[in-house]
């Protein structure tokens, strides 16, 4: 087992951990549910950790298959942008995550801004997660 296979093995859970956690996320503030804030919370603070190893494997999966035939190097750069991008904002989504969690722990509540700017960046998050997804599926030229 290499890099590559590791990151085959992981590069799923960020987009399916950020559907379900955002989803969860927008569906508790629709209802006003503090449960459903903390479980979403704790899903995007998962996902965001489990984004690292995701996108570090990636480097080694890009240097081990970059010289394969059929393999574009240019899709593969795309690839690597839109994945950083992605890394990013979903890094500051789990950080805001983990300060909401502790901040429900502390204050009994999760302010208002911290919502809004949650919110904002599991909006943004999505297509770029989708932008690094399609383009790993295009990385073979055919």
């Amino acid at each position: 087992m290499d890099l590559t296979h590791i990151h085959l093995l992981l590069n799923h859970f960020p987009t399916i951990g950020y559907i379900i956690g955002g989803g969860l996320f927008i569906l508790a503030l629709f209802m006003k549910s503090d449960h459903l804030k903390q479980a979403s919370l704790a899903i995007l603070l998962g996902i965001a950790l489990l984004a690292i190893p995701t996108y570090m494997s990636g480097n080694g999966a890009a240097d081990a298959i970059k010289s394969l035939p059929g393999v574009s190097k240019s899709l593969i750069e795309i690839h690597e942008a839109a994945a950083l991008e992605g890394i990013a904002f979903m890094l500051f989504t789990g950080a805001f995550a983990w300060l909401g969690l502790w901040q429900f722990r502390r204050l009994a509540r999760i302010p208002s801004w911290n919502l809004a700017v949650i919110l904002a960046l599991t909006v943004v998050f999505g297509p770029l997660l989708t932008q690094a997804g399609v383009g790993a599926s295009s990385l073979f030229v055919r």
